[in-house]
């Protein structure tokens, strides 16, 4: 089986050596500047000599962590992983790798362990998977960006700061811990997508209380803007709503239309899996409605 991106750098770390890490440092330190970079850039920032840099450019070309071309070298995606796996395993906060637990278009999740062998979720952004042009329509993102990597580690900023805010009000948001670049470290959450279940021993509970987490965010500012039945967990009656980058603010100039969709997303599935039928303005003015 083809390993993804992040497992081949999981596996890559321990081939790798002191100067290998250095000259990927400074290539993601770079990144808001220069997308490109030259032997002499690199040896400003490395203090190391061309020669040696050469040589360590060598191994990480050879490895697929750096690309080359007429412009220079340029960071490569799993690149960017390796250097963020081991931020995260020096200081201890992930020092093993387990299975994949979902991929999509934008991100791929993964079990991990840290110090302590307690679970831990890695995300981590892949949005280069889709075009740019669709990402600028589903996203809130700053119109001069144009790099993947920063891309996706701006999409990872975006989540994280979510999740941190709208956390302090609900536990029916994931707990965000750190961030590191493209890759957000979460508390482990248990249960099965909202789409994976054709039994619940009271669906109507379930969907009161996502339509409470969504009056929650929207009451401290936000619109998840891509509500459905994939992106909700369930464990028992309890939910988690996943997914926040492409999340928008209240006030935003299409807000209530986003709403809107979020709405009849979650209502069709409840009518046509629970036969639960519930009017939709109303449940959009239960949402909107005062505090």
């Amino acid at each position: 089986m083809q390993l993804s991106s992040f497992s081949k750098a999981g596996h890559l770390v321990s081939l790798l050596n002191k100067g290998d890490f250095k000259i990927l440092k400074v290539f993601a330190s770079s990144l808001k500047n220069r997308q490109f970079l030259n032997l002499s850039t690199l040896s400003q920032y490395s203090d190391l000599n061309q020669s040696l840099i050469k040589h360590h450019l060598e191994r990480l070309v050879k490895f697929g962590l750096i690309g080359k071309s007429t412009l220079g070298y340029t960071l490569l995606v799993t690149g960017l992983d390796i250097y963020v796996l081991k931020i995260l395993a020096n200081r201890n906060i992930i020092t093993a790798i387990g299975p994949q637990i979902g991929i999509g278009k934008e991100a791929e999740v993964y079990l991990a362990h840290d110090s302590l062998e307690q679970d831990k979720i890695l995300k981590m952004f892949r949005l280069g998977r889709s075009s740019f042009k669709q990402i600028k329509r589903k996203r809130d993102i700053n119109t001069g960006v144009g790099n993947w990597l920063l891309l996706n580690i701006e999409t990872a900023k975006k989540e994280f700061d979510i999740l941190s805010y709208l956390r302090d009000f609900s536990s029916s948001f994931p707990k965000p811990l750190y961030r590191s670049f493209h890759c957000i470290v979460m508390e482990p959450i248990y249960g099965s997508r909202l789409s994976e279940v054709e039994n619940i021993d009271n669906p109507q509970l379930v969907l009161e209380r996502i339509i409470d987490s969504m009056r929650t965010a929207y009451q401290k500012g936000y619109v998840n803007g891509d509500l459905n039945e994939y992106n909700v967990l369930i464990d028992n009656d309890n939910i988690f709503i996943l997914d926040w980058p492409q999340a928008i603010k209240v006030d935003t100039v299409n807000a209530n239309t986003v709403l809107a969709r979020d709405v009849k997303n979650i209502l069709k599935f409840f009518s046509r899996r629970f036969e639960i039928d519930r009017d939709i303005q109303n449940t959009i003015n239960t949402i909107k409605g005062p505090v």
